[in-house]
Order: structure tokens, then sequence, then C-alpha cells
């Protein structure tokens, strides 16, 4: 069996999402060495979503001091493509926007809490 390469990437959170996020964690039986897998599949859940673009202005809306807190997690090469080419998308609407890789990570975790899964 081939193993899939991975990638570290962080993302800095709030307080309060990073604690929302580690609880939702918990409660579905992840754990917390298993929060990378939990976000790629927030991840392609987010980006399953037509609107995704638009939603991912939730992850830009966040005052930027308020992301006091850095998440390390690990990503396959499939889902670090998708990101990128998500990016690109919302870069085409968002042309000034920074840190869109981050915005569009944060915005999938809060996606993923509002759905409760």
């Amino acid at each position: 069996m081939q193993e899939k390469k991975t990638k570290k990437v962080t993302v800095r959170f709030s307080k309060r999402l990073k604690s929302e996020m580690l609880n939702a964690l918990i409660k579905s039986g992840y754990g917390l060495r298993s929060k990378s897998k939990w976000l790629v599949e927030a991840i392609q859940l987010f980006l399953k979503q037509p609107n995704f673009v638009e939603l991912s202005e939730q992850g830009i809306d966040i005052n930027q001091a308020e992301l006091t807190e850095v998440e390390a997690f690990y990503l396959d090469s499939n889902t670090i493509e998708n990101v990128k080419k998500a990016s690109i998308d919302i870069r085409k609407q968002h042309p000034l926007f920074e840190g869109v890789q981050s915005a569009l990570i944060r915005s999938a975790v809060i996606y993923r809490l509002m759905l409760g899964k």
C-alpha cells in the first residue's frame, strides 16, 4: 500500500474557534490525534458547496488581532491541491485579500461546526 504524501500546514485561529473545534473533535469521537483527518473531511465537505467562495468570507471577516492560536495539521497532497485551486477561485473575487488558504481552512472549520458533524 502506497503512503500518501502529507504536508504540515499551520493555521491561526481565535481562541474561541480553536476551543470549539477541539470540543467538536472529541465529541465526534476523533480525538486530538485525528484532528488532521477531521480537518481534511471538513475541507472536502466545504469545497463541495457551490457557494464556498461566499462562505469563505467567514474566514476573511475574522479580526486578525483575535487570531492568536496557532494549530498545525497534516494535509494529503490531494487536499492541498484542492485548497490551492479553491484559493484561486476566492482570489478572483477578492483579489486584495491576504491569507486566503488560512481563511479557507478557518471557514471550513466554521462550516463543519455549524453542521454539527
